[in-house]
């Protein structure tokens, strides 16, 4: 099972209003540094032409 699956999972079932935003935060912090990281890599990546002005 995905870690944001399980941190989902967590959230859904938090009955603590702060808990529950806390895990939704970690889930979008854990999805963005996943987002960050694959961006890294030179796989995929297309090269964008600079505009002269």
């Amino acid at each position: 099972m995905k870690p944001t699956s399980l941190i989902g999972v967590a959230s859904a079932l938090a009955n603590n209003r702060k808990l529950k935003l806390a895990l939704v935060g970690m889930q979008f912090a854990y999805l963005g540094y996943k987002l960050l990281q694959n961006n890294g890599t030179a796989k995929g990546k297309k090269k964008r032409k600079k505009l002269k002005r």
